[in-house]
């Protein structure tokens, strides 16, 4: 590779990575309706960079997501170390609750598609690996009770961050509660650890789902 080839792709990386990071801090902001022109105007590239890199909008949040699943993955393989097998597991799963509530849109917005995304799959395989992991080593310590898989705790933790959608704006201590609830769960000692937070409430649910006003009937 020559000099100019090595320029014109390290020039592309770039351009790639300012899309990435763009499209994520607008959706975060905004939602998933922010238009492409608008993100290619913030990363300072020009559609034509953005459509070379990424062809849809549905590409460019898919891709946003495999790299939240990789750094996950990555961050659950650096606590395999960990002195303390129990507490790098619990970390991990508080980290993963926490990527996803980041960027909650994202994930939605893949729901319906993720099997179907061969990149994805592949990404989803290496976080169920990573946990798989740090589930095996916390087992051998006796930290957690040994019949339980790591798509059991996935699943579990899918209703955590259904519970950070919903009420996190108005009870913050939510998202810890329902994590010390999962560690409840699957822990072997979990008795003596008592939970944070309060028990979210009717009245939570009232105020994160207001009832829609009824318009005033016409009078005759």
């Amino acid at each position: 590779m020559t000099p100019t080839d090595r320029a014109l792709r390290a020039d592309a990386e770039r351009n790639r990575r300012r899309l990435l990071d763009a499209a994520a801090e607008l959706f975060r902001e905004r939602g998933l309706e922010v238009g492409v022109a608008e993100i290619a105007q913030r990363a300072g590239v020009g559609r034509g960079t953005l459509f070379r890199n990424f062809p849809t909008k549905q590409d460019l949040i898919a891709a946003i997501v495999i790299e939240r699943m990789a750094e996950a993955t990555e961050y659950g393989r650096g606590l395999l170390d960990a002195p303390d097998a129990g507490e790098a597991l619990f970390g991990f799963l508080e980290e993963v609750v926490g990527r996803q509530h980041l960027d909650r849109c994202l994930f939605e917005a893949v729901a319906d598609t993720f099997l179907a995304n061969q990149e994805i799959r592949a990404a989803h395989a290496e976080v169920v690996d990573s946990l798989d992991e740090l589930l095996g080593r916390a087992k051998e310590a006796g930290a957690v009770r040994s019949d339980v898989g790591a798509l059991d705790v996935l699943m579990l933790l899918k209703g955590v961050c259904e519970a950070a959608s919903a009420l996190a704006g108005t009870e913050p201590t939510v998202v810890t509660r329902q994590l010390d609830l999962v560690r409840a769960a699957i822990s072997s000692d979990s008795a003596r650890r008592p939970l944070r937070g309060r028990p979210p409430t009717l009245a939570d649910i009232e105020r994160a789902f207001p009832p829609a006003e009824v318009p005033a009937a016409d009078s005759a």
